[in-house]
């Protein structure tokens, strides 16, 4: 498998049952950290799941909390506690030394309609620490778009953020089941912003996460027009059963445009 392609898998799904299917065949990990993982597990385990990683020559890439979270959030309580939660992932920073860190964008119009500014305000006021945490790291902060349907907000953001390690994580399975699926727009005007690709394929219905070239995504569409990038993207395969994963590697073997 290329270096640049991970395979993202639950922290606490990692330390119970995949991580010796991790080393064995050599998959670089997207490990999420979610509120449960973040509460249950002492830093010294994670360390524990670092370092057996870093000894194989494995690279990291991480996925922070999102559920219930909202980076830009109106409410000063809840704004508040989105961010003490984003910190607990971005305080093991140190421990795991990923490539990336994944976070949501968190902006939905049926809350935020008439409202933007003021969640551009709040947004900015939560990533701009943090990537200055990560770049100690040499760690790039990638913002994942989820139930965003107008990519020019999302460039209107990363107009105002000044931190230089901050990119966009485009997701195309969440872009075909939330956004319209209008891959030529979202290419055209946030392309050069992309630092990670999320891989994964559905009907357009749901987000279904299933093997890749299984759905109606234009995922060839998608790599070709990054082919011409150097560096590549960071690459995450986000498989939610055990027999996606393999198919999605065959089908990337078959379309690696790198």
């Amino acid at each position: 498998m290329p270096a640049n392609v991970h395979v993202n898998v639950p922290f606490g799904m990692l330390w119970e049952r995949y991580l010796p299917l991790f080393l064995e065949e050599r998959l670089n990990p997207e490990i999420g950290l979610d509120g449960p993982s973040l509460d249950r597990f002492t830093r010294q385990e994670f360390g524990q799941v670092a370092e057996r990683l870093h000894q194989a020559g494995l690279r990291i890439t991480l996925h922070a909390p999102f559920q219930d979270l909202l980076p830009g959030a109106l409410d000063r309580h809840i704004l508040a506690a989105t961010r003490a939660r984003l910190q607990e992932a971005f305080d093991l920073l140190d421990i795991f030394q990923p490539r990336t860190i994944v976070c949501h964008l968190g902006f939905e119009s049926r809350h935020y309609n008439g409202m933007e500014d003021r969640w551009l305000a709040h947004s900015l006021g939560t990533w701009e620490p943090l990537a200055e945490q990560a770049a100690q790291y040499g760690t790039l902060v990638t913002l994942e778009n989820v139930y965003e349907t107008d990519p020019t907000l999302i460039r209107r953001l990363f107009s105002r953020l000044t931190a230089v390690n901050i990119r966009l994580c485009l997701d195309v399975g969440h872009l075909q089941a939330f956004a319209g699926g209008n891959f030529a727009v979202w290419l055209q005007e946030l392309g050069d912003l992309v630092g990670q690709l999320h891989l994964h394929d559905n009907l357009g219905d749901q987000d279904e996460h299933l093997a890749l070239g299984q759905g109606i995504i234009p995922l060839q569409q998608v790599l070709s027009y990054f082919a011409p990038c150097q560096p590549p993207p960071v690459v995450t395969l986000e498989p939610h059963k055990e027999n996606s994963l393999k198919p999605s590697l065959q089908y990337l073997a078959s379309h690696w445009p790198w």
